[in-house]
């Protein structure tokens, strides 16, 4: 099966039973239609999957980031018990800190152990935005998608100075 026709970039083409080939002999230079369309079909079938794939939940070291300082002063949220705010210590991790006391503190990730979406701060504790998890101010999941309580770190109150030290991972 051999046709001869213009080439659209100005020369000869050649149709053969194995593909087209300009008249300069560069076989790579002409892609047949039925390859570019399977191509691009496979590019788009990838990146359909790829949105459809569920974020990497974090590991089962959590959040980290080292240890944050944070000064109550700061947090106005934080100077009575029940207040919640939001303390990143920079590290891009979220962590929230929860007044529990006169000189208790809790503090918790923030993120959902369901698929690792930041949960957001709501009166009595947290919510998933994904999938409506709800969490308590101490991290317990106490309804919307069934999963796991929120990772707790250990906390430090130095009420003379004014601030607790929480102990994430590095």
């Amino acid at each position: 099966m051999d046709r001869n026709g213009p080439d659209p970039q100005g020369g000869q083409a050649t149709l053969r039973a194995d593909g087209p080939v300009r008249a300069d002999g560069c076989a790579a230079c002409a892609v047949s239609r039925r390859t570019f369309v399977g191509a691009a079909t496979l590019a788009a079938v990838a990146a359909v999957l790829d949105g459809c794939s569920s974020p990497t939940a974090p590991n089962a070291s959590g959040t980290s980031g080292g240890p944050i300082t944070v000064k109550l002063s700061s947090f106005s949220a934080l100077a009575n018990v029940g207040g919640v705010a939001r303390v990143d210590g920079g590290s891009g991790s979220p962590t929230a800190l929860v007044r529990s006391g006169a000189s208790t503190f809790t503090a918790l990730s923030m993120i959902c152990t369901h698929q690792g979406t930041t949960v957001n701060i709501s009166s009595g504790g947290f919510l998933c935005p994904n999938h409506g998890a709800q969490f308590s101010a101490t991290g317990a999941n106490t309804g919307g998608q069934r999963t796991g309580s929120l990772q707790s770190f250990g906390t430090t109150f130095d009420s003379s100075a004014g601030t607790v030290v929480i102990a994430r991972p590095s």
